[in-house]
């Protein structure tokens, strides 16, 4: 890939994780180590340092990472290759297209193919390294409408776990009950809390 690389040419990072929680884990780590890796290798691409594209705690199953770019990164990436910010040629280096999205593969096949047609060439670093762009073959396409696929499937079984999760807590909730959580509205007042006497009545 470095031979094809022209000298002087743009790359931007893209970082997403899903659940705030893994702002202390390891995944910002890994997605950095990788993408300060492939730069290393590619010493002709040179990292936009002050564009950062992050969506820190931000789901890509259900496309709004996309929208409104005063508050999604991806969005604001995406605006900025409308408007000509980010130019022609560049670069958009991600850990795996699933960073990119996790939607359905047909909304995420035509994010890709967008980007692409509009001139971006995109460099997924795992589980393959792959690089995407105007020119690529139906066997790169399809490679990359698996891996789509598959990152869509996980978040999907992983949206179905977590919904029957909740749902058989409320049936218990019902069976029992009793609340499912302890935080009301503050306007109701749970029956079953302990007496905080009069004092602060």
């Amino acid at each position: 890939m470095k031979d094809r690389i022209k000298s002087g040419a743009v790359a931007y990072s893209y970082l997403r994780f899903s659940r705030p929680e893994q702002a202390t884990g390891d995944s910002v780590r890994r997605q950095r180590a990788r993408l300060d890796d492939w730069l290393s290798r590619n010493p002709h691409a040179k990292l936009d340092e002050a564009l950062t594209y992050q969506d820190k705690g931000t789901s890509g199953f259900t496309g709004k990472h996309r929208e409104n770019p005063d508050r999604n990164a991806l969005a604001l990436f995406l605006q900025h290759v409308e408007n000509g910010r980010v130019a022609k040629g560049s670069y958009l280096v991600v850990e795996s297209l699933d960073r990119l999205s996790r939607e359905h593969v047909q909304p995420a096949l035509s994010l890709v193919l967008n980007l692409l047609e509009a001139g971006v060439r995109i460099v997924q670093l795992s589980p393959a390294e792959m690089e995407y762009d105007r020119k690529s073959d139906a066997m790169h396409l399809m490679m990359a409408l698996i891996e789509l696929s598959r990152g869509h499937s996980e978040s999907a079984i992983k949206s179905e776990w977590c919904g029957e999760a909740w749902r058989a807590k409320k049936r218990q909730a019902a069976s029992d009950r009793r609340p499912i959580t302890s935080v009301v509205p503050c306007w109701l007042e749970r029956a079953d809390a302990p007496d905080k006497g009069n004092g602060g009545r």
